[in-house]
């Protein structure tokens, strides 16, 4: 794999498909607007079905009214948080799929396949974050037989931080695996990217350390700029507009930042499939 191959597909796609990329955020930014005003039209009946609810209790004790409207809230909020992580695991797939340079950059195909992939990202983060827990609370167990808390800490840091690292090059390309590939039973997408990683850690690593690198070129960069620009009181004098307005620059670069980073995840799957060479030999064997 080519690192610098990644970079300029990254950079390509961006370029063909950008106004689309745009799009399809702003399709999902509209989507989570609507779902906030939804949001807090039912937070505010709930509020008001509460304080109701309060004041039955308060002259019934034993109705059991306000725990009832109490457990639903909770399961409402439950329910919202789980529906934003799936808005926005949806997001993510669509943008990777509409970048991918394996499909044709079709928007509406592209917002079908990220809302499908969903569902299997959602089930696929809670294995993650299940398994992380589990290394996590097995590492710290080792590290506490050293004794000394902090010594323990910084054994359980060790041993975590470079795990870290090698679990992230290896399942770098979950999100293509499961939008664009399609595999979307989660050990399926898993065993997939670790067969597309194997012998490629290195290069991956190489390839998100280079990431990296953009990130802090478009992103932190123009961030840390503003900051100063704003805590210098010769500027703020000289250009009081521009110093105001100057914040509102940091949205769009953060638009531009989100497209490119799912650019750059259907560049990386596209050269580690050899350029979809894999789904061709499927296709002909």
């Amino acid at each position: 794999m080519e690192i610098g191959g990644v970079f300029a597909t990254s950079w390509t796609m961006l370029r063909q498909r950008f106004w689309r990329l745009v799009g399809m955020w702003a399709v999902f930014a509209l989507i989570q607007i609507v779902g906030v005003i939804v949001l807090s039209v039912v937070v505010i009946i709930l509020g008001f079905a509460g304080l109701a609810g309060m004041g039955a209790l308060l002259d019934s004790p034993g109705a059991g009214l306000g725990a009832g409207l109490g457990a639903g809230m909770i399961a409402v909020m439950a329910m919202t948080y789980a529906a934003y992580i799936m808005l926005v695991l949806a997001q993510q797939a669509a943008l990777v799929t509409l970048a991918s340079p394996q499909a044709d950059g079709a928007f509406g195909p592209a917002l079908r396949r990220g809302f499908a992939s969903a569902p299997a990202f959602f089930a696929i983060t809670l294995l993650l974050l299940i398994a992380y827990v589990a290394v996590n609370a097995a590492a710290e167990g080792v590290a506490a037989l050293a004794g000394e808390p902090l010594v323990s800490d910084m054994i359980a840091a060790l041993v975590m931080l470079p795990l870290t690292v090698y679990l992230g090059c290896r399942l770098a390309v979950l999100v293509p695996v499961v939008a664009v590939d399609g595999r979307r039973n989660p050990l399926a997408a898993v065993r997939r990217c670790w067969t597309l990683t194997r012998g490629r850690a290195g290069a991956v690593f190489a390839a998100l350390v280079g990431f990296a690198g953009v990130t802090l070129a478009i992103f932190i960069v123009p961030f840390a700029a503003i900051i100063m620009l704003l805590a210098s009181d010769t500027a703020a004098a000289a250009q009081p507009a521009w110093v105001a307005l100057a914040p509102l620059s940091f949205f769009p670069v953060l638009v531009v930042y989100m497209i490119y980073a799912a650019a750059f995840a259907a560049a990386l799957h596209h050269h580690l499939t050899d350029g979809g060479a894999e789904a061709m030999e499927a296709v002909f064997a």
